[in-house]
């Protein structure tokens, strides 16, 4: 394994989540598919195989595989590329420029999950090009429809490709809420 140069490594998830910010994936109607796209050519240049799959014209998936051994069942990274709808005339920035401002990066979706997605796709960046050996595959899925209840999106592909998603763990978005029970603070995993 080579020295990480983690600067390099945030500039460089930035930028990736600054293009994904700039795809308006407003849903209804969603249209995630050109980000999808953009998200699969990026993998593939990589070398890895990435398959974006439309439950409707328009409404893209993309899912990529990093191979382990096979000893233990995969592991899924899952996000979603669709956003709420914006107000614009509200916002300081275009909601859609994906512009770094003062050291923040504004755009619809930078937290509700396009950040998510660039974060789990810079994740199996970094293990493909570090070689990383592992016990189980690593599915990267970012998926249509999860502002609408996923239809279009992780329910189509559980429903006409469970193959594709078939894994042991998921991690998704959401956790990380702390609770206090008896006296103890918890954060929850999801």
């Amino acid at each position: 394994m080579t020295e990480i140069n983690w600067r390099s490594v945030q500039d460089e998830v930035t930028h990736l989540l600054s293009d994904l910010v700039r795809f308006n994936t407003t849903n209804p109607p969603g249209n995630e598919t050109p980000a999808a796209g953009y998200l699969a050519d990026v993998l593939r240049r990589e070398g890895l195989q990435a398959e974006v799959v439309e439950s409707a014209p328009g409404r893209g998936n993309v899912v990529a595989r990093y191979r382990g051994n096979g000893r233990e069942k995969p592991l899924l990274l899952l996000s979603h590329l669709d956003v709420v709808p914006v107000e614009a005339d509200k916002w300081q920035h275009d909601p859609f420029g994906g512009e770094v401002v003062d050291g923040y990066l504004w755009g619809r979706g930078v937290v509700d999950c396009k950040g998510l997605t660039a974060e789990e796709l810079m994740d199996l960046l970094l293990l493909l090009r570090q070689g990383v050996a592992l016990k189980r595959d690593i599915i990267f899925a970012a998926t249509a429809d999860e502002e609408t209840g996923g239809q279009a999106g992780v329910a189509w592909l559980v429903a006409n490709r469970p193959e594709l998603l078939d894994a042991e763990w998921c991690i998704n978005e959401g956790g990380g809420e702390a609770y206090t029970l008896a006296g103890k603070t918890l954060y929850t995993v999801q």
